[in-house]
């Protein structure tokens, strides 16, 4: 699809490249030591409470922990992401784990074409921070447009909340600080990347025609949004 000369380009590379298999491997399992993805996966899927068979889409898949976990449970699963190399590290893990088909796009937020109202429910976790927040706007009015009515949309990102008298500077620091063996990545995450603060996450939501269910961010850092289309 021809795009116009102002579009954001959501296929460059924003934070780590992860230029070959080797390299996703080792991310997915240090991300596997660094959390407990999986039991995420299940509690995310549990608060969808979808019948088997129901499409769901995950986008920004990477590794595609939760689209495996979704495929597992009998949903039919769906999943996109701006690296090739994630998807195609994600179709070796739905072989050598004997898992149901899952049908992957090589596309994002921006740039999925997806039929109207084709899900029951959409997912990220993430991915929206790789863009600017006036083209998160943008990506989030297209999932809506992705989702059937009362679809629910479950969004997992870094999300800054300031802590009373807490300034943006402060916050930054303790974002930085709260990964002791990882502070080379948060602190390029910081610099680099275009993670929001919450009370403009939330109005994007809003503003994209979502009904915001729940909202936590315990850490101030790392938030989940479960939310509902308006219609």
């Amino acid at each position: 699809m021809q795009y116009p000369d102002w579009h954001w380009n959501e296929m460059q590379q924003i934070g780590t490249d992860y230029a070959d298999l080797a390299e996703v491997e080792a991310y997915d399992q240090r991300m596997a030591g660094f959390r407990d993805v999986d039991s995420e996966n299940r509690g995310m899927l549990s608060a969808l409470a979808l019948q088997p068979g129901a499409a769901v889409l995950e986008i920004g898949c990477g590794t595609g922990r939760f689209v495996r976990a979704a495929a597992a449970a009998g949903l039919q699963a769906t999943a996109v992401d701006v690296s090739e190399i994630m998807l195609e590290y994600l179709r070796g893990c739905l072989e050598k784990e004997h898992l149901p088909s899952v049908e992957t796009r090589h596309a994002g937020f921006l740039t999925m074409d997806f039929p109207e109202e084709t899900f029951d429910a959409v997912v990220s976790g993430a991915a929206l921070h790789h863009l600017p927040d006036a083209w998160k706007l943008v990506a989030l009015r297209n999932v809506p447009r992705v989702l059937k009515c009362k679809g629910q949309f479950v969004l997992r990102d870094v999300v800054f909340a300031l802590r009373g008298d807490e300034t943006p500077e402060m916050c930054f620091e303790r974002m930085a600080s709260s990964f002791p063996n990882m502070r080379t990545e948060a602190a390029r995450h910081v610099r680099q990347e275009f993670s929001t603060y919450d009370w403009i996450m939330e109005g994007l939501l809003r503003q994209a025609g979502f009904e915001i269910l729940r909202a936590e961010n315990p850490s101030g850092l790392f938030a989940e949004y479960h939310c509902v289309k308006s219609c």
